[in-house]
């Protein structure tokens, strides 16, 4: 008897606590109900109940809903093989949960992770299944976003790197102390080394053959307000061949300003260097042969037209008349041998070409 009471009163004290807890409990759920998304199915897979969330997330009025099964609203992108699949695994007894991609009334695209869960009567049959979901629609298109600009990103990347490496510049790229971490194939192909022999070594320690210390030394004081250093150097490739070369380094700043790597592009310019000394010695052939006229040839002619006006002028007296034509006979001889002189000054500079 006394076992009775206390049963009872445990029963009694259960009740009440209930009791107690009742509208908490009411304030809970409704809590829960208002701020997720919730629809209840029946075993068929058709709507029953939603809340208001889900007519808001779905654009579905509620009579729209109730009575209609997921599929046949064709909110999911997915097969009826997807369905299936879910159906399976729900109907077995067990939960199921997932994303989503959906399409509501409106033709607005939203993601959602879903989860179904079954719910049974006292025997343990399924009487209906509970759905709710929660909108992740501005996580997945940071995702999809993100993964596009990482796409752009890597085509980017691959077209850069397609264009670098089918430069015929020599291009690297080096870290503020000067440690090669890139360079392209023909960079590789001038110093006759991989590209892994030359990553990891240094411009200080394996310069190349040709560039004045003193240039290398001032590529690691440039600054944001001198970002540039320029120079064109006979350099040596590999094979001992000498190439004219300009050097282009440009710095690679930090947002506080600090270097932090060296981009090296190097374009052979021998052709060019070779016009231009060509050009140079073009010009010395030119001077040259100004200074031998002005001075070897016009001098004779000078001499031979004052002795053309002297006589002209009857200023010359019979007695110097040898004297006049031996004045002649030299300017003759001189202009001769300038002439001779030039033509074979100027068909050495020819055959030399």
């Amino acid at each position: 008897m006394r076992e009775k009471i206390e049963r009872m009163n445990e029963t009694n004290k259960s009740d009440s606590f209930l009791i107690e807890i009742a509208p908490y409990l009411g304030a809970y759920a409704e809590a829960i109900v208002s701020n997720i998304r919730l629809a209840v199915l029946s075993q068929r897979c058709k709507i029953v109940w939603v809340n208001e969330r889900f007519c808001n997330l779905t654009k579905y009025g509620e009579e729209e809903l109730i009575g209609r099964s997921i599929v046949e609203l064709n909110l999911a992108f997915a097969d009826k093989n997807f369905f299936k699949a879910v159906f399976f695994i729900i109907s077995s007894g067990d939960k199921w949960s997932g994303e989503i991609k959906c399409r509501a009334k409106d033709g607005t695209v939203f993601w959602v992770k879903t989860t179904i869960l079954p719910i049974k009567n006292g025997s343990g049959t399924i009487e209906s299944y509970l759905l709710f979901n929660t909108n992740i629609t501005p996580t997945k298109k940071a995702l999809e976003e993100k993964d596009f600009a990482l796409k752009k990103i890597k085509q980017g990347e691959d077209r850069y790197r397609a264009l670098v490496e089918n430069q015929s510049d020599l291009i690297s790229l080096c870290l503020a102390n000067g440690t090669r971490i890139y360079v392209n194939d023909n960079y590789c192909n001038f110093f006759g080394k991989s590209f892994h022999e030359l990553i990891g070594t240094n411009i200080k320690n394996l310069p190349l053959r040709g560039v004045l210390p003193e240039f290398t030394q001032n590529i690691f004081k440039l600054t944001p307000g001198q970002p540039e250093a320029f120079g064109i150097f006979h350099l040596e490739n590999s094979r001992g061949e000498k190439h004219w070369v300009s050097l282009c380094i440009k710095g690679i700043f930090d947002s506080g300003g600090t270097l932090f790597e060296i981009l090296t592009i190097g374009r052979d310019v021998t052709d060019l260097k070779n016009a231009e000394l060509q050009k140079a010695n073009y010009i010395r052939d030119l001077e040259h042969i100004a200074f031998m006229t002005s001075h070897n040839v016009r001098g004779p002619i000078a001499s031979m037209l004052g002795l053309v006006e002297l006589l002209r002028m009857n200023a010359i007296h019979t007695d110097q008349w040898g004297e006049i034509v031996d004045s002649f006979k030299k300017c003759i001889v001189d202009l001769d041998a300038y002439t001779r002189e030039m033509g074979a000054f100027i068909y050495e500079k020819q055959s030399s070409e």
